[in-house]
């Protein structure tokens, strides 16, 4: 595995992480590296698969649903993504310099991650953030002594001094924290992909399960694991807090779907989703958004719904595009939003087709649902969301994983702008 690609992991990873802060936090300057880099794969991961994109609107609405300014966008990001892609990302310019356009190509997540690292590495990063990187991919899989992570560390170079503080900053940002100490033993390290925030209690809570809430828990993580998107409102007769425990630990990921006007909807994901390599678990959310949102259509909405999954996704990828609807316009935002479909407007009017981007993303999401055991035939209360599915929000598992406010009531018409400009309707 190449090491370009850890580095490209871990800054995605990092910067979701990360973008909940705000800009003024105390020390989040030290990680600027890594933020940056974050951002960048984000939007490579967002770009993949367009080809070529001529409207600099629409590029620039890209970049902002990551987090990514016009300035920085033009005179940081897509420069030095141009130098490091190897002519993957190839820019367009007017005659007096200005960025219009681009191409690009990409042509998997996992080129996504080492165009990501290669950046990483273009920037120059501190020891601060190089060590950020190292203490997270050691501590991903386990939780560490604090003398086996830091022994870990000093083989790769590292000094004692440099390595302490890149620890502290780490557990400041709640990247890595510090467990145990003060009871007289010797601390643990562990990461948000092991435990989540709340670990320091949740480490102790797991070890002193009761022998029946222990197969409880099994049961649950079971379910999850056989059926991949598996609707959290089904879990019926399950304690709650073992519920809650489940999803803070990373053994649920639990991906949540909110629309406009407040309905939220949770999906389980197991830890090991896509089984391959260590760097290549969906780090930019993309097969458990697009089963998310199949997962809606089919279990809460009576507006075109969804009843095979598995036909839904081979017309997806076997035709140019299908349609048209009206639902296409206004179920599947959330998957326009992150570049995996392309809503294209028909001659009828509020008629669009659905265009697959994404090839390998609905093909690696086929796998998935092809499984017979994914086949989830349940009952359920059958309700009108079909207002509310117009527009709405996705949250990862990591988002869910840390305290956030509530956010504000989405502004129809700026959504609808957003869209039109998606679709190429405004130049």
């Amino acid at each position: 595995m190449s090491d370009f690609v850890k580095k490209g992991y871990w800054s995605i990873a990092t910067q979701k992480h990360l973008r909940k802060f705000t800009v003024d936090s105390p020390n989040l300057d030290e990680f600027e590296k890594l933020n940056i880099s974050g951002k960048s794969g984000r939007l490579l991961g967002i770009l993949r698969g367009n080809q070529q994109i001529d409207n600099v609107r629409k590029l620039e609405k890209m970049a902002a649903s990551v987090g990514i300014g016009k300035l920085e966008l033009h005179n940081i990001i897509l420069p030095t993504l141009e130098k490091v892609s190897d002519k993957k990302i190839e820019l367009k310019k007017d005659t007096i310099g200005n960025i219009v356009g681009l191409e690009e190509y990409i042509f998997g997540n996992n080129e996504v991650l080492d165009i990501t690292g290669q950046l990483f590495e273009y920037l120059m990063p501190s020891n601060i953030e190089r060590i950020a990187v190292e203490s997270l991919d050691v501590t991903k899989r386990l939780p560490r002594l604090e003398s086996e992570l830091f022994q870990s560390l000093c083989k790769h170079g590292f000094r004692e001094q440099d390595i302490s503080l890149s620890c502290s900053l780490q557990e400041q940002f709640k990247l890595i924290q510090k467990l145990g100490h003060g009871n007289g033993k010797e601390p643990i390290f562990s990461n948000e992909y092991v435990w989540g925030p709340n670990h320091h209690k949740i480490a102790y809570a797991i070890s002193n399960l009761e022998l029946d809430k222990k197969q409880k828990m099994e049961e649950v993580i079971e379910a999850i694991q056989n059926k991949q998107g598996y609707p959290l409102d089904y879990l019926k007769n399950i304690d709650q807090d073992l519920l809650l425990l489940a999803k803070k630990t990373g053994i649920i990921n639990p991906t949540t779907i909110v629309t406009n006007r407040g309905l939220q909807k949770d999906f389980g994901f197991s830890a090991n989703l896509i089984q391959t390599s260590i760097y290549d678990d969906d780090i930019l959310d993309d097969v458990k958004l697009l089963l998310a949102s199949i997962r809606f259509a089919e279990h809460y909405t009576d507006h075109s719904t969804i009843y095979d999954p598995v036909k839904f996704l081979k017309a997806l990828i076997d035709r140019d595009k299908v349609g048209p609807h009206s639902a296409n316009g206004t179920d599947y935002i959330l998957l326009e939003k992150r570049g995996i479909v392309q809503v294209i407007p028909s001659h009828i009017p509020n008629r669009y087709y659905l265009k697959l981007i994404r090839k390998d993303i609905g093909e690696q999401a086929l796998k998935i649902i092809s499984d017979a055991q994914f086949d989830i035939n349940l009952e359920f209360e059958s309700k009108s969301f079909e207002s509310m599915m117009q527009y709405g929000s996705f949250k990862s598992a990591e988002e869910i994983r840390i305290e956030l406010a509530q956010s504000p009531q989405n502004v129809a018409e700026a959504e609808e702008y957003l869209a039109r400009v998606l679709r190429d309707e405004i130049l």
